[in-house]
């Protein structure tokens, strides 16, 4: 550090002696800052840290935008799918942005963003804004332009908790603790170092003016972050029940609050949100606590509305969702430090809208619901709105620009624009936008091609309708994603499957004509239908062809004589001409069988494989396997193998059950349930139980949501179909649930597990050798550690959900830019 700044951060003018005061020469006077010319206009920049996702500090960064709607915008890194928050402004990025992985790992780059910011050239404005977490007050600025910034907190990772962030990363020892301490040692300096360039501070909270004065020795104006209080209606009638509502993690503290109510049964509590804490939180959860799970607004909305109390336990810099709640006219039960202070009027107020608790612990929550129900009649809707609306969007505009405007001579006759809305001007070519979709899937319930589906709308959540023709679990997925989805009827169609069997061609052809008809409506919306199964497949096809809209079947199967019937070839190989503008296979054998029976264009096809997310699966990293059986009620000491997929017979369970009777020493789970009509293949499994005596070693879980947990409850993953798989989802999610997989020798199986390296391979149908490598797994630690080994690293690096959903998304741009309906 530069040795005159280290004297002034050591000796600060209230410090120093008299007699320094005598003997130090005065200090130079700084040269008057030229002042922008005022017939001139003034321009301004606006520097944000990373742009991928629209979070508190992105709510901040719109209403900046719409104080100067003509400013330029830089940021380290832009990977924005919905852009309409910054009104369709580009967006001037760093040399990041084009590093290997940055959009998933942009956060690795941590050391790099200090002088990734500094070569971000802003020297053309007068007027420089910063809206900083990270690293974007450090951007250069010259002595004639002002820069103004608004700081959401100091890097909080580099200063107070750098400690909490070193053990949340696991790096509290060895050389890569050596070498993260260094680094943020770094930053550190170049923060402290950059601040002096800044001419203005504005924190937002008084929680944040006093970090940046202990941090930077500098003062900081105050102007809360704006709330959209509007988006939340008073509510005064409120129901027995509280609220929380957040991302799961740590810092949080939502397994606290769990805890806390957990230990009151008589109060019953609502948890929204989702996160890596998920399975701690659901592990702590009693009958009187119902977790939700990610929630779309609109449900949001309505349990906060009806809350009895909001209950908040972290130390937030300021607490958005502490005012929403209030904007409901809901109290707020809070952790009291932080922002939360500034934010709740507490019970020495005349008018109060909440109260504190003072230690984040489950009985000072416990304490805290206790005396709220005490004092529960003076808590007033109507004066919790109120408290709310000191922290509009329009509120924040105001005193922001007003701030700006004094700090800066030629803007003093400013006036703040017009707020309007921000309508997108729609694309005249699709190729550089982002392309509106329409997904369409056959099925309401979760199979694998339902799940990989899944991982596409979360991401394209903002520009993809879901139409499904069944209603299911599939649906209240999507629901709880916060996906627009809708259900249409399809009537006699529901009995076709795939190997052939069809409802009276009349009702056939009535139920084709009315799903069509609807998806059509649908598809004039969108710039894009994206089939996700067969069924959906032949009425997008129809429909594609009828709405002049380009059609992309995701093909999950393997289209030969061994999956489907003939009739189903023939109407797969008449679609392909009719209407498909391009096929997404997720193996090459699936790419291989669609090329051989339609003839289609190899260029039209390509392989994406599936994407599997890790974090169900690394979130149960340390919950003992004792727990997990216990939750599922499976033996503690049996040699465990599991089944994952839904009760049929290409599927194999019987396979695994006849290796049972071979290999005495062992238990078979199965997870799954029969899911398209068939019913008598599981009667024909519990059968076999009976007959074989093997009752109290086969445990029939049926379906289950969280195949994370059952996965790893488990000792080994078997995959034993008996005729060739398209993909395999389940070896992928067994390898991510670091436990050795054995599978059948076929199909697209042969494209994730190389033998004896990240799993093992047997032929289908073959009972003996699938028990003689069982057995070898039970008693082979080397093998069982390699494999697992292998496993894992196979799964994150060619199976995850970002090169997944990358690859989907550069396809449907493709697709709307340079095709065409056929």
């Amino acid at each position: 550090m530069n040795q005159d700044v280290l004297d002034e951060a050591v000796l600060r003018p209230s410090q120093r002696s008299a007699l320094a005061e005598l003997t130090t020469p005065p200090a130079p006077q700084a040269p008057p800052r030229r002042a922008p010319r005022v017939d001139k206009n003034v321009r301004v920049a606006i520097v944000h840290d990373w742009l991928v996702t629209y979070a508190g500090a992105e709510r901040v960064l719109e209403q900046i935008v719409a104080c100067f709607p003509d400013a330029d915008l830089f940021s380290v890194v832009d990977f924005l799918d919905d852009r309409s928050f910054l009104r369709g402004k580009p967006v001037t990025t760093s040399f990041i942005q084009k590093l290997p992985k940055a959009r998933t790992k942009y956060r690795a780059y941590l050391p790099l963003m200090p002088i990734a910011i500094e070569q971000l050239d802003v020297s053309a404005y007068d007027v420089v804004i910063s809206s900083s977490h990270a690293v974007a007050k450090g951007v250069l600025t010259g002595p004639d332009q002002v820069h103004i910034s608004y700081v959401h907190s100091p890097i909080r990772y580099a200063w107070d908790l750098q400690h909490q962030y070193l053990q949340q990363s696991k790096l509290t020892n060895g050389p890569k603790s050596a070498l993260a301490r260094l680094i943020l040692h770094y930053i550190r300096n170049w923060d402290i170092r950059t601040s002096n360039s800044v001419d203005t501070f504005v924190a937002n909270s008084q929680f944040i003016a006093r970090r940046i004065r202990k941090v930077y020795q500098r003062d900081a104006h105050v102007i809360f972050p704006p709330v959209d209080v509007d988006a939340f209606v008073l509510h005064e009638q409120k129901e027995d029940f509280y609220l929380t509502a957040s991302r799961m993690v740590p810092y949080k503290k939502i397994d606290l609050i769990v805890e806390a109510f957990a230990r009151m049964p008589q109060r019953r509590l609502v948890v929204i949100g989702d996160g890596p804490d998920m399975q701690k939180i659901r592990a702590k959860a009693a009958p009187n606590v119902e977790i939700m799970g990610y929630q779309p607004f609109k449900v949001l909305q309505d349990k906060m509305q009806r809350a009895k109390a909001f209950v908040f336990a972290a130390e937030e810099d300021f607490g958005i969702s502490v005012v929403e709640a209030q904007a409901c006219g809901t109290p707020v039960i809070a952790y009291g430090k932080g922002g939360a202070l500034e934010t709740v009027r507490d019970l020495s107020s005349s008018r109060p809208t909440g109260m504190f608790f003072e230690e984040q612990r489950a009985e000072s929550i416990i304490a805290a619901v206790e005396e709220f129900d005490t004092h529960a009649s003076r808590f007033v809707a109507a004066d919790c709105r109120a408290n709310a609306e000191r922290f509009s969007a329009a509120h924040f505009r105001e005193r922001f620009f007003a701030h700006v405007r004094s700090a800066v001579p030629a803007l003093q006759g400013a006036s703040l624009p017009v707020y309007e809305p921000y309508v997108a001007t729609p694309a005249v070519s699709g190729a550089a936008q982002a392309p509106r979709v329409l997904a369409i899937d056959q099925s309401g319930v979760l199979g694998g091609a339902e799940l990989s589906l899944l991982e596409i709308v979360k991401a394209l959540r903002a520009r993809i309708e879901v139409v499904l023709f069944d209603d299911g679990p599939f649906r209240t997925a999507l629901d709880t994603a916060g996906v627009n989805v809708s259900v249409l009827d399809s009537g006699a169609l529901r009995e076709v499957r795939k190997q052939g069997g069809t409802p009276p061609l009349g009702q056939a052809l009535k139920g084709v004509a009315a799903l069509v008809r609807a998806t059509v409506a649908r598809a004039r919306h969108a710039d894009v239908i994206y089939a996700n199964t067969q069924r959906a497949m032949v009425i997008g096809a129809l429909a594609g062809r009828l709405a002049r809209r380009p059609v992309v079947w995701h093909l999950r199967d393997i289209v030969s004589a061994e999956h489907f019937g003939r009739k189903q070839l023939r109407i797969i190989k008449w679609c392909a001409k009719l209407g498909l503008a391009h096929v997404i296979a997720n193996s090459a054998a699936s790419a291989r069988a669609f090329a051989d029976l339609t003839g289609f264009d190899e260029k039209q096809i390509d392989v994406v494989f599936n994407g599997i997310a890790a974090a169900p699966f690394d979130a149960l990293r340390n919950v003992p396997v004792a727990t997990l059986r216990a939750r599922l009620k499976l033996p503690q000491d049996a040699y465990l193998v599991g089944s994952f997929s839904r009760l049929a017979r290409w599927k194999g369970q019987h396979v695994l059950l006849e290796a049972m009777v071979l290999n005495p020493h062992m238990h078979a789970v199965l997870v799954g349930a029969p899911l398209f009509g068939e019913d008598p293949y599981e009667v024909e499994l519990r059968a076999f139980v009976a007959n074989h005596g093997l009752g109290d070693r086969v445990h029939f879980l049926g379906f289950q949501h969280d195949i994370a947990a059952c996965m790893c409850a488990v000792d080994a993953v078997a995959h034993t179909s008996i005729t060739p798989e398209p993909f395999g989802r389940v070896i992928v999610e067994g390898m991510l649930a670091q436990r050795p997989v054995v599978a059948a020798r076929a199909g697209g199986v042969l494209e994730i597990v190389e033998d004896g390296v990240n799993g093992v391979l047997c032929e289908p149908g073959d009972a003996h050798g699938l028990a003689d490598v069982l057995a070898e797994l039970r008693s082979n630690t080397a093998l069982r550690e390699r494999l697992v080994r292998n496993g894992y690293q196979t799964a994150i690096a060619r199976f995850g959900t970002a090169a997944y959903v990358a690859g989907v998304e550069r396809i449907l741009k493709g697709v709307v830019g340079g095709k065409k309906a056929r």
